[in-house]
């Protein structure tokens, strides 16, 4: 294929060596729909009908979870081992190519190679028509002011919540990340974090049933090496399978076998690299003597399962920008089969209500629903979900959204379009409607905490609040505060503003096992593997000792 860029804009024209002809079918089927036409009927009605999963808070609680043993009951569980594991060598055993390649050959399009799909994927952040393979940033609205969309901070819309159209990773368009995957390539992509996340199971199908029906969700964090040595020029990206439990009927159980995998990985006499082999066959091939297929598969990417992440800032050191945005944001995305081929499509990004929501005077109808939300979740919100630990604990914060209130983005620079303080409280000045109903509900309950607590613990479950706007916090009410990523005096966690993890040379840390490396995670991830390891421990009945207590109290 060859592309034509022009110089002032990265807008691109693609010939492809098939007939696509304008929709999204390969050669055998030439449609002669658009393709927004074609996409936009079907995703509108699966966004709406999907099940819908918190992505960080799981749906069982801490106290009712049921134990089922270990088939290693001595080996002690080490989190950055079994849990989050970061160690250089031992992500060095997996490529972005793999997991890429792997998705094509499931999609069975014989048309389809890792590079189209790749470039669709980012396509998406641009206009209409583009390469004409799936959806676009302008399908809903067109972006404004027009004057913006030369420096890329016109705004869109989708789900009718504000959406940068176009950005500049668009540009990924032209870039071919698979050529060259070593790590001095700064526009190849590389593993930095393989995340065990058992603690997303979903709960039984009815009470009256022990039938679980997955496993939680095991994730892949890679990210661009452009952002090593560049902090302006950064994109991650997190593939977050849900898996289904093989035998659903025999409750947890059936998740044994993926469990003691897990577990077995705490063993330090495997070394990095052998460890992450074991990890690498266990995304792409399973557990095959176990019934487990491969983690990485379109399936658990989709509508209804698990989803695709993205924490976006390139480019922002381009010396041809004049005036580059800054623009952090975060979005997800799905991996949908339509046509006999495979897109990734935008999603809404969940338990992200849209900050128009939350602004005094809104007219808009869903601010009735997440009204409704926050009363039926106030018992979580004030400490009841997770590990259930109540009022003081940040871990058992919990809170999720209705279908529809979520926004296509969460927007980690500008307080306008991803703080739900902001809008909620502008000057400090609180939504007297809102306020009022919230008061209500916690006097009901009786909770000495104020609407404006209530929401700054929203915020928290938020992607933006998590990343960044809530870093910090003492305004969470009782002694919980959110940790401060950003500003800290812990070697181990270095300051790490928007991100969770860091791909950073300078960042690096000592390796858990072995003399090499770990990509270093922040002092927020530390908090919260408090509750993930509890978690993995109480199902496989292990010993809990002291319990770990990474996260900040006032």
């Amino acid at each position: 294929m060859s592309y034509i860029r022009t110089p002032s804009k990265p807008a691109f024209v693609i010939s492809l060596c098939l007939t696509v002809g304008t929709g999204l079918a390969w050669p055998a089927a030439a449609q002669t729909v658009s393709a927004q036409t074609q996409l936009n009927l079907p995703l509108q009605s699966l966004r709406a009908n999907a099940p819908q999963q918190h992505p960080e808070r799981g749906a069982v609680k801490l106290d009712s979870l049921r134990s089922i043993g270990s088939n290693l009951p001595n080996l002690p569980l080490d989190r950055h081992l079994s849990i989050f594991i970061t160690d250089v060598e031992t992500m060095d055993q997996i490529r972005f190519s793999e997991v890429m390649d792997q998705l094509v050959k499931q999609s069975g399009d014989p048309f389809l190679t890792k590079e189209i799909l790749f470039h669709q994927w980012w396509d998406s952040a641009g206009q209409r028509p583009g390469l004409s393979l799936g959806p676009h940033c302008d399908d809903e609205a067109a972006p404004t002011p027009s004057s913006g969309i030369a420096n890329d901070t016109a705004v869109s819309s989708l789900n009718n919540f504000p959406y940068r159209c176009p950005r500049l990773e668009v540009a990924e368009v032209a870039n071919n990340p698979f050529n060259d995957e070593s790590s001095a390539n700064t526009n190849t992509y590389s593993a930095i974090a393989f995340s065990n996340r058992f603690d997303l199971i979903s709960p039984p199908a009815s009470p009256n049933t022990n039938r679980s029906p997955d496993c939680g969700e095991y994730r892949i964090i890679f990210a661009r090496n452009s952002g090593r040595l560049d902090p302006l020029n950064r994109n991650l990206i997190i593939f977050e399978a849900r898996v289904p439990n093989p035998t659903p009927d025999d409750g947890l159980n059936g998740c044994r076998p993926i469990l003691d995998f897990w577990h077995g990985l705490s063993d330090t006499t495997i070394n990095a690299a052998d460890r992450g082999k074991r990890l690498h066959d266990f995304y792409l091939s399973g557990l095959p003597a176990a019934g487990v297929g491969p983690i990485v598969a379109i399936a658990h990417y989709t509508f209804g399962t698990g989803q695709i992440r993205t924490n976006q800032f390139m480019l922002n050191s381009d010396p041809g920008l004049s005036a580059p945005p800054v623009d952090w944001t975060l979005r997800e995305f799905k991996a949908l089969g339509t046509n006999g081929t495979l897109v990734i499509v935008p999603d809404s990004v969940k338990t992200n209500p849209g900050n128009d929501l939350f602004k005094a005077g809104s007219v808009d109808v869903r601010v009735g629903s997440l009204n409704q939300d926050i009363r039926a979740q106030m018992k979580n919100i004030l400490g009841g979900a997770g590990p259930a630990k109540g009022v003081d604990d940040v871990n058992s914060i919990g809170f999720a959204t209705g279908v529809g209130l979520n926004a296509f983005e969460s927007d980690e620079k500008d307080h306008s379009l991803g703080d739900i303080v902001a809008a909620f409280a502008p000057a400090g000045v609180p939504n007297p409607t809102l306020s009022a109903s919230v008061q209500a509900t916690l006097t009901l309950a009786g909770s000495p905490l104020t609407p404006l607590n209530v929401v700054s613990r929203l915020r928290t479950q938020t992607c933006a609040g998590c990343h960044h706007y809530s870093d910090g916090d003492h305004g969470l009410g009782g002694r919980a505060f959110w940790p401060n990523k950003q500003s800290i005096g812990d070697p181990t966690h270095p300051a790490m503003p928007f991100t969770q993890e860091s791909e950073r040379t300078a960042d690096l840390q000592p390796a858990i096992v072995g003399a090499g490396k770990r990509y270093a995670i922040s002092a927020t991830v530390e908090c919260l593997l408090d509750f993930r390891e509890a978690f993995m421990k109480k199902t496989l009945g292990l010993r809990a000792g002291t319990p770990s207590d990474n996260c900040p109290r006032q």
